[in-house]
This record gives structure tokens, C-alpha cells and sequence, in this order.
């Protein structure tokens, strides 16, 4: 009765050790999960099906999540509305396969122009949100954290006071007009890499003053995190609004990307 009773509760222990470590290995493999980021390089709507599954929404960007890692098929359409706003028409601009890399979220950029899939990878970190995919497609977010605006504030010391003096006593005649801004993104959307962007715009601005807005949309040409992120932190000595850089971090998408800038950005005022 005894042999029967411990082989009872032998299998129990295994069955509960057993049920444990499958429970462990399904919460590794979310979080293994990867994300998708589409866009055409002409920043026109479009859509996306992958693996023969159409996803139903449409957008200047199209975000993917909890996908596994390995080899899927992607087709991406050019997307346009009818005029009546009931639906629209999509039209295959590309079909092949792409290979996703465990917990990474990876940006697809199809250029338009010369027929090229582009592509970014950046691994997710512990303490990324969900909630920023809805972000990264409204890059315009400019929601006020107003903790940190009053922190900054009282850490601003009387000599960047005189500098944003200085600022201002330029801004009429060096800071840029609506006809510059037009010029500047013609002539960088006539620019293929994001690598070319980023040399055309800091030779263009690197006598000149600008806006925090200003800056954001500029900001907003470019495809890659990492070059917003270049862009970004090379930009601060020329702005004329200092005290208002801080809120360039609603630009992007990862949280070592903002803590980074935020990061840059302090020790400059220090």
C-alpha cells in the first residue's frame, strides 16, 4: 500500500514538473514574438497581406505583431481610397518572402523607385510596449508630459537663459521661413537611402536656426529610428526653443532610442 501510495504521488510530482516547464518554454516563445513596420518610400497608403492572410486595414504605415521567427511571404499593395470612401483599390507593388529574426522588430521600407525592399532590425527590449505600435504610426503625437517639462524647466540655469537670448535675437534673420522648409523637402525626397537624407539635411542646416516643430517635421522625412535618432541629437545646437527639444522623444518608437536622446540631450544642458 506504501510502494502504491509514493508511486501515486511520483507521477503527481512529475506531472506538475512537467506541466511547468511547458508553461515556461509557451511563455518563452511569446516573448519571443516578433513585430513587422510597412511603409512605401513615397509615404503613399498601402496595405499588406503575409503568408496568403490580408490584413484589413490600410495606412501610410502598416504594423504586424506576435509573429514567429523564420520565413514568411508578404505582399504589399498601393492602396487607394475611392472617392466615395467606401473601400478602395490595391494594387500589388511586391511579393516575396522576408526572414524575421526572434523578439526583433523589423521596418520594411519598399522604394518605389527603383523596385528595392529596404529593411531595419532593431531587438525588442524588456520593457517595450504594445501601445507604441499606435505611436510609431501617429509620429505627430505631441501629448505634453508636463512632470518632466516642469523638471527641465527648474534644472534650465541662467546660462541658457542668455544663450535662448541669443537665439532670439538671430531668429528673424536666420531662422527658416515655410519656402525653405518646402525647398529642403523637395530636394530630399528627390534622395533614395536615408543615409543621403541625413548628409543633405545637416549640410543644408548646419548654419542655420530652426524650431523644435520644424525639426519634428524634418524629422518625419526620414524612415529609420536610428537615423531620426543621428538627426535628432545633431540638430540640438542650432534650435532656437531649447526648453522645447525634450518633446522630439514622442518621434520615436523604442525606449532606448528615447532614453538615449533624453539622455544627450541633459548632459548638454548641464
Amino acid at each position: 500500500m506504501n510502494q502504491q501510495s509514493n508511486l501515486y504521488f511520483m507521477k503527481r510530482i512529475l506531472l506538475f514538473v512537467l506541466l511547468a516547464v511547458l508553461s515556461i518554454a509557451q511563455v518563452s516563445a511569446q516573448a519571443r514574438r516578433s513585430i513587422i513596420r510597412v511603409r512605401l518610400s513615397d509615404d503613399s497608403r498601402l496595405a499588406v497581406s503575409l503568408n496568403d492572410r490580408y490584413y484589413d486595414k490600410q495606412g501610410r504605415s502598416i504594423t504586424i505583431g506576435d509573429l514567429p521567427a523564420g520565413r514568411h511571404f508578404i505582399k504589399i499593395y498601393r492602396y487607394t481610397p475611392y472617392s466615395n470612401g467606401r473601400g478602395g483599390k490595391a494594387r500589388v507593388v511586391y511579393n516575396g518572402s522576408i526572414r524575421i529574426s526572434a523578439g526583433t522588430i523589423t521596418d520594411f521600407e519598399y522604394d518605389t523607385r527603383n523596385n528595392q525592399l529596404y529593411t531595419q532590425v532593431e531587438f525588442i527590449d524588456d520593457t517595450y510596449d504594445d501601445r507604441r505600435d499606435d505611436r510609431w504610426d501617429d509620429r505627430r503625437d505631441d501629448r505634453r508630459d508636463d512632470r518632466r517639462d516642469d523638471r527641465w524647466n527648474d534644472r534650465r540655469d541662467d546660462r541658457w537663459n542668455d544663450r535662448d537670448d541669443v537665439y532670439d535675437r538671430h531668429r528673424n534673420s536666420r531662422s527658416w521661413t515655410q519656402q525653405d522648409m518646402n525647398d529642403l523637402k523637395r530636394r530630399v525626397d528627390e534622395r533614395i537611402g536615408d543615409s543621403d537624407k541625413q548628409k543633405l539635411i545637416q549640410n543644408v542646416l548646419q548654419d542655420r536656426r530652426y524650431t523644435t516643430e520644424q525639426m519634428r517635421t524634418i524629422l518625419s522625412w526620414l524612415s529609420f529610428e536610428s537615423t531620426k535618432l543621428e538627426v535628432a541629437k545633431w540638430g540640438y545646437d542650432n534650435v532656437i526653443d531649447k526648453r522645447d527639444y525634450w518633446k522630439l522623444e514622442s518621434e520615436f518608437s523604442f525606449n532606448s532610442s528615447k532614453d538615449e536622446f533624453n539622455n544627450y540631450i541633459n548632459g548638454r544642458r548641464q
